[in-house]
């Protein structure tokens, strides 16, 4: 006999109805359990806590729901407001370097003031050995371990701006003793020999460009000679030249390498036109590695310093009798021509800075220990800057000349024109113009009429 229609939902099938009324109920009595407790325990779990971790520990959502605000246009005036170079160097001992500040990396164990960068521009700053990087808030976040709101605080009590009335639980970090120093980095001269090779001198580009300038026979005479004195390499490698730095000992410190183009300008474009020795000689291209050259610079046990370009040269030529005088210029090429188109080594010697961060008085201790005249010669825009560099030598017989760069100066040597601008410049007027190329040279603005009408020059 069939089964009844009913008994066949009741004895073989599930009731759903029945299974979803069973958790709802399950759920309220659920609910009706746990609500009161969770009303009666948030609050003193909430309030309870210390606001230091509540400020670590718990969301940012929820601290600023229980905490002080900072309001958003007071915290984008204190950010307008900082200076990252008197925020750092109120913990880093920062040198002006260039439009940049270098100093000692507080992030990790560094020996060598260059590692780490201040960019006043950019409000930035970076570490190129521990990758530590950011901003003004960042380096106090990092560096004295405060909260952001905290380091908002901060800047607004630095710069009295007023943010809200919390107060700042900060401890300033101990100062870091000053490293050692390490022993000075001398590089084996073989190094050097390798890139002074004739054939690979005659390829360089700015030697090239230097080679085309219009000197008198005795100029051109000299040219050998001076790249030789200087010992002016070429590096084969990358097709940069190479300016030796030797100091008045004959210690071979460093090489700056640099990429000019066939006018004899330096390439400025985006790229890698711009290099040192020691640099190449100590780059990695994973930290883990080690360091390539470890017996001829290992960064951790040696350190690289610099001396002014053509310093070897500073007893080379003195005589008795006869008072030589340091003429001092910014560029290396700078100082190579006018060592081309002056000579007379025994009564001047051209020696050159590298940049104008390095006029200081160390810099210049071997000039001063042999009283020597030290004449500065600095370039068109920077007149001012020399100036005061000068009178911070505190150094009697050094004087600055700008005369090459405002009595002698034209509009068509630029406004950042230095002595080897303008010196070049009436070198290449006086002489007369031998061929189509000089014409073109001489009258920039003519080459395409010449061009066009292919004109020569008759005889």
């Amino acid at each position: 006999m069939p089964l009844p229609a009913y008994g066949v939902a009741g004895v073989g099938q599930r009731n759903p109805t029945r299974g979803r009324r069973a958790r709802m109920y399950a759920l309220g009595f659920s609910l009706s359990v746990v609500s009161p407790i969770l009303t009666a325990y948030i609050p003193f779990i909430v309030y309870r806590l210390p606001i230091d971790l509540i400020k670590r520990s718990t969301p940012f959502i929820v601290y600023r729901f229980f905490m002080a605000k900072i309001e958003k246009w007071i915290i984008d005036k204190i950010l307008d407001t900082a200076d990252i170079v008197e925020v750092i160097g109120d913990f880093v001992t920062l040198r002006k370097t260039g439009v940049r500040y270098t100093g000692i990396c507080p992030f990790h164990d560094d020996r060598h003031d260059g590692n780490f960068i201040v960019h006043p521009v950019k409000q930035c700053y970076k570490c190129f050995k521990c990758e530590a990087k950011g901003g003004v808030v960042d380096f106090l976040m990092k560096h004295a371990k405060l909260s952001y709101p905290d380091a908002i605080r901060y800047l607004g009590k630095k710069y009295n701006i007023e943010t809200d009335n919390m107060d700042i639980n900060f401890t300033p970090p101990p100062p870091r003793p000053k490293p050692a120093p390490l022993p000075m980095l001398v590089l084996p001269k073989y190094i050097m020999a390798a890139t002074l090779m004739k054939e690979s001198i005659d390829s360089d580009t700015l030697i090239q460009w230097i080679r085309s300038i219009h000197w008198d026979e005795t100029q051109r005479r000299r040219i050998d000679e001076v790249l030789t004195y200087y010992a002016v390499g070429h590096s084969t490698k990358n097709g940069m030249t190479i300016f030796w730095q030797m100091d008045d000992q004959g210690r071979l410190r460093t090489g700056k390498m640099m990429r000019y183009k066939e006018d004899g300008h330096r390439m400025k474009d985006k790229g890698y036109n711009r290099d040192w020795i020691h640099s190449a000689l100590c780059r990695k291209r994973f930290d883990t590695e080690p360091w390539p050259h470890p017996n001829i610079f290992n960064p951790d046990k040696q350190e690289m310093k610099p001396c002014l370009f053509g310093l070897h040269l500073l007893n080379k030529f003195r005589s008795k009798g006869v008072e030589q005088t340091v003429c001092l210029v910014e560029s290396e090429k700078t100082a190579i021509l006018m060592a081309i188109a002056y000579g007379n080594h025994a009564k001047q010697v051209w020696m050159a800075t590298g940049g104008m961060s390095y006029i200081s008085r160390e810099m210049l201790q071997p000039l001063i220990d042999q009283r020597r005249r030290i004449i500065l010669y600095p370039d068109r825009d920077g007149i001012d800057q020399w100036r005061v560099k000068c009178e911070q030598l505190h150094y009697d017989r050094a004087t600055i000349d700008t005369t090459p760069v405002t009595k002698w100066w034209k509009p068509e040597d630029g406004d950042k024109a230095d002595i080897a601008d303008v010196v070049i410049r009436r070198i290449n007027e006086s002489q007369p113009m031998k061929t189509i190329a000089d014409v073109k040279a001489t009258m920039p603005t003519a080459a395409s009429l010449i061009d066009k009408f292919n004109l020569k020059i008759e005889k």
